[in-house]
């Protein structure tokens, strides 16, 4: 599995007022990793780790630098 979850996203709004749907999802991942396969995109993987929650603000990761 993952070593941790780095971010998670709530897309409500997005699914209900566009009609949005996610291309990927958990189960997705779940498949590609029975696979052996990649679970990032190649732009994720050309963009790599930005480290933007490298501090924290009131005891939770900061987006801030």
């Amino acid at each position: 599995m993952f070593p941790g979850i780095e971010r998670v996203y709530v897309n409500a709004k997005a699914r209900d007022a566009l009609g949005w749907r996610p291309r990927h999802d958990l189960g997705t991942a779940l498949a590609r990793l029975a696979a052996g396969e990649e679970t990032v995109s190649p732009l994720a993987r050309r963009i790599g780790t930005k480290g933007y929650h490298d501090g924290e603000v009131a005891g939770r990761p900061s987006p801030l630098r």
